[in-house]
């Protein structure tokens, strides 16, 4: 009774991607500090569709599926020891035309996991400890994706997986390094320091009909790392 989409012999084959894609671009560099600036619209006509089914994978072409947005990222050096960096995507896609995909009619919608903003953002400090050549490193970043739905639809549970599953990505990473100048560094690290859950992706139960299974995002880590450098 289990059901097997996709399974049955030549019908594991997606038809190639067609792409077309138009970008203009600015970038600027001045003395302490430079940026970069991308508009881009692209096209994919025959978009690959890949969905696990708890059985098997069930492989689809959109008619067209479009991505606008644009591509922003800048860095700032206000003293010689510190360096900032900062990154902006903003994406809004949208599947123009796919009737037949695996879970339905998705013409119009917008194609799962994909965040309509992300941020990236880090700062580094550099300090020499006098002039023996040894410096000390602390690195903080940050990075946050807006909410996203996890899936257009499961075959379980039909679109309405699609307002049931989403997520939204906060972490806050860190580390403290010590480099000798004969090679040597030891350093502290510190992943995910406030410990922010979600899940990253979501399908069928493998053959458990109306059961859905996730893959979890790494809780809190913390490491020390040692190395040498000849």
């Amino acid at each position: 009774g289990i059901a097997t989409p996709n399974l049955n012999t030549g019908t594991r084959f997606a038809g190639p991607e067609d792409a077309i894609v138009y970008e203009v671009g600015l970038k600027a560099q001045f003395d302490r500090m430079g940026f970069n600036l991308a508009l881009f619209d692209q096209t994919l006509k025959g978009f690959q569709s890949n969905i696990f089914t708890g059985t098997g994978f069930a492989l689809a072409n959109a008619g067209k599926q479009s991505t606008r947005g644009f591509e922003f990222d800048a860095t700032l050096n206000p003293t010689d020891p510190l360096v900032i960096t900062f990154a902006l995507p903003y994406l809004d896609p949208i599947f123009d035309s796919f009737p037949n995909s695996a879970v339905g009619d998705l013409t119009g919608q917008r194609p799962s996991g994909i965040s309509e903003f992300s941020i990236a953002t880090s700062a580094t400090y550099t300090h020499e400890l006098g002039a023996s050549g040894n410096v000390l490193i602390a690195r903080v970043d940050f990075s946050h994706e807006s909410n996203v739905n996890l899936t257009n639809g499961l075959p379980a549970f039909g679109p309405s997986a699609e307002q049931l599953f989403r997520m939204e990505a906060n972490l806050l990473n860190g580390a403290l390094i010590f480099k000798m100048d004969n090679g040597f560094e030891v350093g502290v690290w510190g992943r995910n320091l406030t410990d922010d859950r979600f899940i990253t992706t979501v399908f069928d139960g493998v053959a458990q009909s109306g059961t859905v299974s996730g893959y979890p995002n790494q809780p809190r880590t913390y490491g020390v790392t040692a190395g040498f450098k000849f």
